[in-house]
């Protein structure tokens, strides 16, 4: 029960992300979101939406190879991200080029989740000094509750990764066993 509730949660989150992500015009549509984020564009694209003055999206280019990807990522990395507070490991832009199944959606959470934060402190007059405190405690308690999340949607996406690829190999299993009874019928003569 517990789990259902989770993966009903985790839903739930994925839903408010994708429609958060709908709102930014982007330059090409949308089809695949593993897909389509690998090569960094949309996701310089979602920070120029929402903090326009953090990325020039003459920075980027339409990439194909996996090193013009790598490029793009790394740029987003230490020019945009590092700005808003956090760092992708090298693992992470690896799993995100590779469109793993996943990883984009971790990390428009943490950007999202940074975004916001970013733009609160920048509604903020200069009146912060024992609120700066208090939203920085939040910030790290928010920041551990995300991360948690995050481990809890990992190991959840692993579970779901593994029943995929058992069903594709049941899949694999009826497609060879529906093959080998097709052959048998035609040997026998019959015509479908």
């Amino acid at each position: 029960m517990k789990s259902r509730d989770n993966l009903q949660q985790i839903d739930d989150e994925l839903n408010e992300l994708y429609t958060w992500v709908d709102t930014v015009p982007f330059s090409r549509q949308k089809r695949q979101i593993a897909k389509d984020f690998e090569d960094g564009i949309l996701m310089a694209e979602v920070v120029h939406h929402f903090l326009p003055k953090k990325v020039d999206l003459q920075n980027y280019s339409q990439a194909n190879s996996y090193q013009s990807k790598l490029q793009n990522w790394n740029t987003l990395n230490t020019k945009v991200f590092q700005n808003l507070g956090f760092q992708l490991t090298q693992n992470d832009i690896e799993q995100i080029i590779s469109a793993k199944n996943g990883a984009i959606e971790r990390v428009l959470m943490i950007l999202k989740s940074k975004i916001m934060n970013y733009q609160d402190n920048e509604t903020v007059e200069p009146q912060k000094s024992s609120a700066t405190n208090i939203s920085i405690n939040n910030n790290q308690s928010t920041i551990q509750d995300l991360e948690q999340k995050i481990a809890d949607q990992q190991d959840i996406i692993a579970i779901l990764e593994l029943k995929i690829n058992k069903l594709q190999q049941l899949v694999k299993l009826k497609d060879n066993k529906i093959q080998a009874f097709s052959s048998k019928i035609q040997q026998l003569g019959f015509r479908f």
